[in-house]
Formats: C-alpha cells, sequence, structure tokens
C-alpha cells in the first residue's frame, strides 16, 4: 500500500488545557481535507494521538513531507514553525521511553532503525499555559490560534508544491 507522500501528526490531550493545540488542529485539517480535491487528499495523511511513541517511527516511512503540531510547555515565540534534525542514534535511543518521546527523538529512531535519513520534517507549535486535566483552551493560546492555522495552511501548501507539482497550480490552503 502506497503512503501519503505528506504526513501531519498532531499530538496532545484534548482533556488538558492548552495539551488540546494538536487535536484542535488535527480538526481544522481534516475540514480542509474535506474542501479539497480527490488528487490533494490523496497527498496527506493525518495521525492524531496522545503523545509520539517509538511505534510512530514506521508511519513516518516513505514519506517526503513531515509536519509534527504540538503544544510546547516553553516556547519564546506564540506560535512557531521550525525545522527538525534528527537526534544523534545514541542521544535518541537514551533519551526515550516505551511510552513518549519527542519528534526529534523519533527522527532519530527512525534514522537508527531504518538506516536512512528521515524525511523533512517540521514541528508547529503553540505556547501553551495551562495543561490541567479538565482545563479549556487558555485565552492566550485561543487568541493565537488563527495564527497557528494560517502556517499550518502556508505549510500545507508549501509541501503540496515539493510533493505534486502537477496538482498545485492552484493555492490549496
Amino acid at each position: 500500500m502506497n503512503k501519503a507522500p505528506i504526513l501531519v501528526l498532531a499530538v496532545g490531550n484534548p482533556s488538558r488545557g492548552d495539551d488540546a493545540f494538536g487535536p484542535m488542529l488535527a480538526d481544522q485539517l481534516l475540514s480542509w481535507l474535506d474542501s479539497q480535491a480527490e488528487d490533494v487528499q490523496a497527498c496527506v495523511e493525518l495521525i492524531a494521538d496522545q503523545q509520539l511513541m517509538v511505534e510512530h517511527v514506521m508511519d513516518l516511512s516513505e514519506r517526503e513531507q513531515i509536519l509534527f503540531v504540538d503544544a510546547a510547555m516553553q516556547s519564546d515565540d506564540a506560535v512557531s514553525l521550525t525545522r527538525l534534525e534528527a537526534l544523534p542514534t545514541e542521544q535518541a535511543a537514551q533519551a526515550v521511553n516505551s511510552h513518549s518521546c519527542t519528534p526529534t527523538q523519533l527522527l532519530g529512531l527512525y534514522q537508527a532503525m531504518l538506516l536512512q535519513r528521515p524525511p523533512p520534517a517540521q514541528l508547529l507549535s503553540l505556547r501553551g499555559h495551562r495543561f490541567e486535566l479538565g482545563e479549556p483552551l487558555s485565552p492566550q493560546a485561543r487568541a493565537h490560534l488563527p495564527q497557528a492555522v494560517a502556517l499550518m495552511h502556508q505549510w500545507l501548501n508549501d509541501a503540496l508544491n515539493k510533493v505534486a507539482p502537477t496538482i498545485t497550480g492552484r493555492d490549496h490552503a
């Protein structure tokens, strides 16, 4: 089975305040995908999970572009889009546990397990303020959500232009 060349991996727990950022953007992406032509839909796969796990290494294979979406407890910017590099194998293996890992650890494990460079990956993050169980999205995070959605659409447009130039004669986002 062929995988979609673009993977969006949204991480977070909708029951934990600003940790709901990943799932909220996943919902935005699903709505956007529903409005797109089938050829665009076939290029993008969305995986939403509460946390990144070692098992996600296999989800990264056979991709051309990857976007991780997650809330950040500490960040200089309210919303940011940053290019990721794989952690060196030794660091990735030491830092990860069987229940969770970071995007850079996951990319490092990909490299160690599959013996190849991981696909280009970026992280879209929103600085979070509240992460307690039962908390709603904070007013600060809610205020920056439109900026995050716009960045996601920009990233998707760029990714589609790279992986499927024949269907990118129009603006998708």
